[in-house]
């Protein structure tokens, strides 16, 4: 079984690896990681890389965020409560009128 790439240290290294001249292969085989993670770190897109967070225009409530927005989905779990409760509220609304009581 491979061991993950955990710490920053460990992308460092592998990056260090590569500046190196070291090959994809070896360095897969040398640090014990997957080919798409050592790809990732080569490319300069493993999430560990960044120091900084990337912050994007949401579509939804247009705030600048890192995205998945989590104001627009606590928004929409709030929105389905709400309907939830007004669903149950009409539904005892309707049971009032008939003379179920």
């Amino acid at each position: 079984m491979r061991g993950y790439t955990k710490t920053p240290d460990q992308v460092h290294a592998i990056e260090d690896a590569f500046a190196d001249g070291m090959s994809l292969r070896a360095v897969v085989k040398k640090f014990r990681v997957g080919t798409q993670t050592a790809q990732n770190i080569r490319d300069g897109v493993h999430p560990l890389q960044n120091d900084e967070p990337i912050y994007e225009r949401c579509p939804g409530c247009g705030g600048k965020v890192i995205m998945p927005c989590i104001l627009c989905r606590v928004r929409k779990v709030m929105d389905q409560e709400r309907t939830v409760k007004l669903q149950l509220r009409d539904r005892r609304q309707e049971v009032d009128t008939c003379g179920w009581r």
